[in-house]
């Protein structure tokens, strides 16, 4: 009898260890169940990687502007959601573009457009000399035309403002919809005003100039007179100048009499034009004069006024000060080759000798200061 007694309290006793096993087991089996965090988002949801290319051109006058690497600097900036590598090799790109930045007055002006078999181009025009917003605004332009965010899924915010934590609450998480956002929108008006499409690009410059001259070298004695001329300059920065003269000069006196020079002329020139900023320039020009001295003598018992020719190489430089998108001041200073030396003298009826009365130099200088008037003709 006693040892049935012994072998009940055994099995009583086992069967309170599993009892107590069992719901050891269960509440760990929950705790474990409740602590596991819910799943991550499908790695299909990540946008694949683009491979990107953009070539940048420079016109002169725009050096400041940002190059490549700071336009994908941008895109990595502004954009840290989507994966753009930079591409060395346009054929084997996912998407492509050219980009072609020239000054204005005042600013720059960038004409992005998609390569092949992609389609779509936008104009940015930038204010700022130095093109301290120009990477943004062509990567902003650049990612709207390749790959827009969709309003789903991204959300185009240029503040980068944080997000707020997860709720501590997983089933809260999971059962609270989404907040609608209307930034994709509002991202992409920004975008349509900043890159407006583009209508007509005018790629010469035509301006009117009114200069006073003054010359020393230029006729036989000092001169002083004034100009007009017209200009023609393509956006490369080659050019033509036209330009019409007239100078009169300081009499040259001697042996009881006077010789009074005045010039009608015609300089012609090809120039090129450096942009040093957005609000200024340097010219260069190789001029040709051509033009008529007309004499006018006193004193003499027997005058013989007359046109001689006058024919001249002139080296120029100028620089320009755009003062606002019109009007622009200059000054210039050039030298002047006599091609066709001309030299005055003066005849005695009692021994026949000349004595000279003036003559011009060989090489001498012209400067001009002045106003012109541009526009952006075709």
């Amino acid at each position: 009898m006693r040892a049935f007694v012994w072998l009940d309290t055994f099995l009583a006793i086992v069967r309170a260890v599993r009892r107590r096993a069992g719901q050891c087991f269960g509440s760990l089996l929950w705790a474990t169940l409740l602590s596991t965090p819910p799943a991550q988002a499908n790695s299909a949801d990540i946008a694949e990687p683009v491979a990107a290319w953009i070539d940048i051109e420079q016109a002169p006058g725009s050096e400041l502007c940002p190059d490549k690497e700071a336009v994908f600097r941008s895109i990595a900036r502004l954009f840290p959601e989507r994966q753009f590598q930079q591409s060395s090799d346009a054929p084997h790109s996912t998407a492509g573009a050219r980009v072609s930045i020239r000054p204005l007055s005042p600013g720059h002006e960038a004409v992005l457009t998609l390569l092949p078999p992609r389609q779509g181009e936008r104009v940015i025009l930038d204010p700022d000399p130095d093109c301290r917003g120009l990477a943004d605004a062509l990567a902003l332009a650049f990612v709207m035309l390749v790959a827009p965010p969709d309003s789903k899924t991204e959300a185009v915010n240029l503040d980068r403002t944080p997000t707020p934590p997860p709720a501590a609450n997983p089933e809260a998480a999971v059962t609270t919809p989404p907040r609608r956002t209307s930034e994709p929108k509002e991202g992409r008006r920004s975008a349509e005003s900043v890159a407006p499409t583009r209508t007509e690009r005018r790629t010469f410059r035509a301006a009117v100039a009114a200069s006073v001259v003054g010359g020393l070298g230029t006729l036989s004695k000092p001169a002083l007179g004034g100009a007009g001329e017209l200009q023609l300059f393509h956006e490369s920065g080659w050019g033509l100048s036209a330009q019409g003269l007239r100078l009169w000069s300081q009499p040259a006196n001697g042996e009881g009499g006077s010789v009074t020079l005045t010039l009608w002329g015609l300089l012609v020139a090809p120039c090129y034009r450096q942009r040093l900023s957005a609000s200024s320039s340097l010219d260069g020009c190789l001029g040709l004069g051509v033009g008529s001295q007309q004499a006018e003598v006193e004193g003499f018992s027997s005058p013989q006024s007359g046109a001689f020719p006058w024919l001249v190489l002139v080296p120029r430089i100028s620089y320009q000060r755009h003062v606002d998108e019109l009007l622009s001041e200059f000054v210039r200073v050039g030298l002047v080759g006599q091609l066709r030396p001309q030299s005055f003298s003066v005849r005695f009826a009692d021994t026949g000798q000349t004595a000279q009365l003036a003559s011009a130099p060989k090489v001498g200088v012209m400067a001009e200061i002045g106003l012109s008037l541009g526009a952006d003709v075709f």
